[in-house]
């Protein structure tokens, strides 16, 4: 065997070079911009520092200068300024040149590292690393089959394992995040590396795994861009809805292990601590297949695909996962946190009506049914000789219902209405917010799960009666999620408040059309609760999931170490390694169709229009109230 150096072929080191080149350019420098007629989202860097809102407002003030610019607005969360443009549109380099010159000071390690990590849906296939790492991949692929066919000598598969310990132990993929300047990159150029060690060593088997895993994120990057494509137009209609601050996102205590990461460490050390006792016994060459064959590719292989599958089918369902990684630790979720104020749908629901003396039980519920406004229950609303409005805005002789009123509002009315014919009183209704479609869904998923669920609300009755926890709310619920967090807890947080969102560990951002989207949620989910209840499905999955590959994995590294002892003396590291790369290939399966299963199971029990059926109330049906209450 040779290392790589003067006595490869020519070929061969051309070709590694080719791909490592062609890497660089791939993923090489330049600004994301992304665009519609009229509008421009540009990266933009800096506002994530201590200095952030001052860069934000100096990056705004520059391109508003610009006389083919109408306004422009930094999302500091998405790490991009969003710019409304003239018609014709003024030249895109000048505006990206104003932009960099207004940013100055270059971000901070810590900044770029943070900025490096957002993905945002916009982004292109070339920015993601999706493409330059199917580019090295199909080298790495023409050299396995070149390294079978002819007489070169391949690399040794104790480098592609050493490698391949880089990329899938905890602690070292930190360490290179932080020498790499962001998690996404380093793991991009590890795997990289990680390909083309093994293509050299002992074949191909590892990189087609790879290319399956790049295709999956390809197919997901694309689902994202046509899911923001589709999105942008409603979610920024000025910019009001465009601008953001940027938010807090540390925790008070370090993210916890979870079951995978766990395995891993304790795999890994067990595998080292191994191979140095089988030294002496077996020589050196079997002692290191025998680590190898520790490694924990299966778990690696199987979350990392249950992720991208996940991610297609919520962007075809229309969420937008503003962050990728949160995809990765739907296992160690522990904690639901329901924001009581995004569980309102916008509308508003009679929930009793309650006739006063001498009226007809039935016409009173059929004209107040009919006269009933469920976008503003404030409206003075009259037909015929019949008004409905709230009780002080009526224009009464005689009884004014104090008593029933008063009743009403007892047992958590939040409006009461009257209904009066002509001048007379007939009947008072209550009226409650309507709750978002899908609760019920979401509730019910979470208890599946196992999931400890907070209500934080203000409200003195609970809007969900099957919460675990009611607490107080204030005046944002990231007081609450951070409590959580520093007892030890994995939060996943429904809400529409940004503080929050971005604090907890999984945030699930609520907002309806008219009000700004809450930038700094992990994924965007809008009004409708479906993308919610199956994210919190997917919690069940991807336990599962960890459970299935660390099987595999375990049982790769029990025949991979049998397979190293016992074959011949040439080439043990080979046999332990393409055992590894068998039980990669089995866990790669399983998350998909984990995912898979995941997403048809959940649209079976979520119709269309992300309301299960229980989920009714009074007011939703075709008919009148059911009657006095």
């Amino acid at each position: 065997m040779v290392l790589l150096g003067p006595r490869m072929p020519a070929a061969v080191s051309g070709a590694v070079g080719l791909a490592m080149g062609v890497a660089g350019r791939l993923t090489g420098g330049g600004r994301d911009v992304w665009a519609r007629p009229g509008r421009l989202h540009i990266e933009t860097h800096g506002v994530h520092g201590v200095d952030g809102a001052r860069v934000a407002r100096r990056v705004e003030r520059a391109l508003e200068r610009h006389p083919g610019v109408v306004w422009a607005r930094v999302n500091a969360p998405a790490c991009r300024v969003v710019v409304e443009v003239t018609d014709p549109p003024p030249p895109r380099r000048e505006l990206v040149a104003l932009v960099a010159r207004a940013e100055s000071v270059p971000a901070s390690v810590d900044e770029e590292i943070a900025e490096e990590e957002l993905r945002h849906p916009a982004e292109g296939l070339r920015r993601s690393g999706v493409l330059a790492n199917l580019a090295v991949d199909a080298v790495a692929l023409g050299l396995a089959g070149l390294t079978r066919i002819t007489a070169w000598a391949p690399l040794p598969a104790e480098l592609a394992g050493l490698v391949s310990a880089v990329e899938l132990h905890p602690r070292l993929r930190e360490l290179a995040a932080r020498r790499l300047h962001g998690q996404e990159r380093a793991e991009s150029l590890v795997s990289m590396a990680a390909g083309l060690a093994q293509a050299l060593s002992v074949g191909g088997a590892g990189v087609v795994v790879d290319i399956a895993e790049r295709v999956g994120r390809w197919r997901e990057a694309r689902a994202d861009q046509q899911a923001w494509r589709a999105a942008e137009p409603r979610l920024i209609r000025g910019p009001r809805d465009a601008g953001a601050d940027p938010v807090t996102v540390e925790r008070p205590r370090p993210l916890p292990d979870g079951p995978v990461e766990r395995y891993q460490r304790r795999v890994l050390a067990g595998g080292a601590a191994v191979m140095a006792a089988a030294v002496p016994l077996a020589g050196p060459r079997r002692a290191a297949a025998v680590g190898i064959a520790a490694l924990p590719r299966a778990a690696e292989s199987g979350r990392a695909a249950f992720a991208s599958q996940l991610g297609l089918a919520l962007a075809r369902d229309g969420a937008l996962v503003m962050d990728r990684a949160v995809l990765r630790r739907l296992d160690r979720l522990d904690t639901l946190v329901l924001d009581g104020a995004a569980l309102r749908s916008g509308r508003w629901a009679l929930t009793d009506l309650v006739p006063l003396a001498g009226a007809d039980h039935g016409e009173v519920a059929e004209r107040g049914f009919a006269l009933f406004a469920a976008e503003n229950p404030w409206d003075v609303r009259e037909a015929d000789e019949w008004t409905l409005a709230p009780v002080d805005k009526l224009e009464l002789r005689g009884r004014t219902g104090v008593r029933q009123r008063r009743g009403l509002a007892d047992a958590g009315a939040e409006v009461v209405l009257g209904l009066a014919r002509r001048s007379r009183l007939e009947a008072v209704l209550a009226v409650e917010a309507d709750l978002a479609p899908g609760l019920d869904a979401v509730i019910d998923a979470a208890r599946r799960a196992g999931l400890r669920i907070v209500l934080a609300t203000d409200e003195p009755r609970s809007p969900a009666g099957h919460a675990d926890a009611l607490v107080e709310r204030g005046g944002s619920p990231a007081g609450v999620v951070r409590d959580i967090q520093a007892t030890g807890g994995v939060v996943m947080l429904l809400s529409g408040d940004r503080r929050a969102l971005a604090a907890a560990d999984c945030g699930l951002g609520v907002h309806v059309d008219g009000a700004p989207p809450p930038w700094g949620a992990h994924v965007l989910i809008g009004t409708e609760l479906g993308p919610a209840a199956l994210l919190v499905e997917a919690v069940v999955a991807a336990r599962s999931v960890d459970r299935d590959c660390i099987a595999l994995a375990r049982a790769a590294t029990g025949i991979g170490a049998l397979a190293a002892l016992g074959g011949g003396v040439t080439r043990p590291a080979a046999r332990s390694l393409g055992v590894v790369n068998v039980g990669a290939a089995l866990g790669f399966a399983d998350g998909v169709w984990r995912a898979h299963r995941l997403h048809t199971d959940a649209g079976r029990r979520m119709p269309p229009g992300g309301a299960p059926e229980s989920g009714r109330r009074a007011g939703d049906d075709d008919g009148p109230p059911a009657g006095p209450g």
